[in-house]
């Protein structure tokens, strides 16, 4: 997100490098010249979030915008807080609009904008979304990301060609941009292009395998004990189908995988037969297994208590398809 002083800049390039200490260093430094600086406190509240304390975050937030009502950061820091991890929508609608009626910069309104457009979504709002994006400028918007968030909101509502436009202007804005060429082999998927897919899909794989670890990594020891929990949780008739079936920790998607047409970003994956699809007469025995992906997991997640989380439902998911459930019905099930 684009803020509107020097010190927002910083802190973004901080947090990116998940330099917490720095950056609150950095916050330290605004309150000690002005107790009462909304800087000081968005800047606050956007450490507690990447800290994984949304409910601090919040707190600082809303200080700031009582501090200074006409301060648009803490508005959008707040919307975006409440969308991701809260799922609180609806107050992230409110704030949006709050913000639109503020916004006096391109990137401010683009900010709103697009959030407004992710709360509706994530509301099940899906005509709402789609007419809010519609007041997106047709022309190029002034960096990638804004193209990227754009074409991600696009791809969950269906409306493929445009998404795969905004994915296209956001690489060609920032080539650095791995998440972008990622949509490019998701909408290729689409399209049934299944060269182009792998392609793009070989290339998000390298680059990924490049990327620095994110400071919740874990050590493989400690990611099996947590895949080792997770079954556990399970219930007994189902720990006890999966008995025989390996469940395997997995640094990320090999190569081959990839070039079989697998999501190099998948979380986990199910090889075999299911269940159900199982016959006790004839043939050679297939063998089961499910593949756990530590470092997407990793990436996925904000905190350790979350990558905790995903490793169960990741797990539950993989199981469901060892008992033959289709994606969509895992996805009625919560476990998309």
């Amino acid at each position: 997100m684009t803020g509107n002083y020097c010190l927002g800049c910083k802190l973004q390039d901080l947090l990116h490098k998940h330099d917490y200490r720095g950056a609150k260093r950095s916050a330290e430094q605004v309150l000690t010249i002005d107790e009462r600086s909304p800087e000081g406190y968005v800047l606050l509240g956007a450490i507690a979030a990447a800290e994984g304390h949304p409910r601090d975050a919040l707190q600082h937030y809303e200080h700031a915008m009582h501090l200074d009502p006409g301060f648009l950061d803490p508005l959008l820091y707040a919307a975006e807080t409440y969308i991701w991890p809260l799922g609180e929508c609806e107050q992230a609608i409110t704030l949006c609009e709050q913000a639109l009626d503020l916004a006096e910069e391109e990137d401010e309104y683009l900010d709103a904008l697009l959030l407004k457009a992710e709360a509706e979504l994530g509301v099940g709002d899906f005509e709402a979304s789609r007419r809010t994006l519609n007041d997106l400028p047709e022309v190029d918007m002034p960096e990638g990301l804004y193209h990227l968030r754009a074409a991600r909101t696009l791809m969950e509502l269906g409306a493929l060609k445009e998404a795969e436009v905004h994915f296209k202007r956001a690489y060609a804005k920032d080539d650095q941009l791995s998440d972008a060429l990622h949509g490019l082999g998701l909408c290729a998927e689409e399209r049934g292009d299944r060269d182009e897919m792998v392609k793009l899909f070989l290339e998000v794989r390298e680059r990924d395998l490049q990327e620095p670890p994110v400071p919740w990594a874990i050590g493989p020891e400690r990611f099996e004990e947590l895949i080792t929990q997770a079954l556990q949780a399970l219930p007994e008739r189902i720990r006890e189908l999966l008995r025989n079936v390996p469940v395997v920790a997995a640094d990320y998607p090999s190569e081959e995988l990839v070039r079989e047409g697998r999501d190099p970003r998948m979380l986990g994956f199910f090889a075999g037969i299911p269940y159900p699809e199982k016959s006790n007469v004839g043939g050679a025995p297939q063998p089961d297994c499910i593949l756990v992906f530590q470092r997407n997991l990793e990436r996925m997640s904000q905190d350790l208590q979350e990558l905790e989380e995903e490793i169960k439902t990741t797990l539950f998911h993989e199981a469901g398809h060892f008992f033959g459930l289709s994606e969509e019905e895992l996805e009625e099930m919560g476990l998309g």
